[in-house]
């Protein structure tokens, strides 16, 4: 099954119930959750891209997502995208997406290859430019 890693822009309030929604089988309404889904993305892959599109080496204090909340013993967690980060992501040219995309899967804690962080760094984009717009934040909400 691997980690579940969904990037997802909503409110602080709305980033609470993300968990207990998805846990009760409810569909997520779209005026509340704007959201991509992928698996084996974790804190520390996306602390490297942090570096990475801030053209430093990774320090583990500075390059960190926010925590929310951690529940089920651990095994889920709600992580928000400092807005730093989330406007790194949000400003990255399309040109060069798929560059980034290459250097950041030669680090050992990033799955996929190059090709297959293409639509990932594409859709985290996205959601950092909507997150920007309704003045909201981005989130990883992840599962083991």
């Amino acid at each position: 099954m691997g980690l579940l890693a969904d990037f997802v822009v909503t409110s602080p309030s709305d980033a609470l119930q993300y968990a207990s929604l998805l846990r009760e089988g409810n569909s997520l309404p779209a005026q509340r959750f704007e959201r991509c889904e992928y698996k084996n993305y974790t804190p520390l892959s996306l602390g490297l891209l942090w570096a990475l599109l801030a053209n430093e080496k990774l320090d583990a204090k500075r390059h960190k997502l926010e925590t929310v909340r951690i529940a089920d013993g651990g095994h889920t967690w709600l992580l928000r995208f400092p807005d730093e980060f989330t406007k790194l992501i949000a400003d990255v040219d399309e040109q060069l997406i798929r560059r980034i995309a290459h250097t950041w899967a030669n680090e050992d804690d990033v799955p996929g290859d190059g090709e297959d962080n293409v639509p990932v760094l594409k859709d985290v984009k996205r959601l950092a430019i909507q997150a920007q717009i309704k003045g909201h934040n981005l989130y990883l909400w992840g599962s083991l």
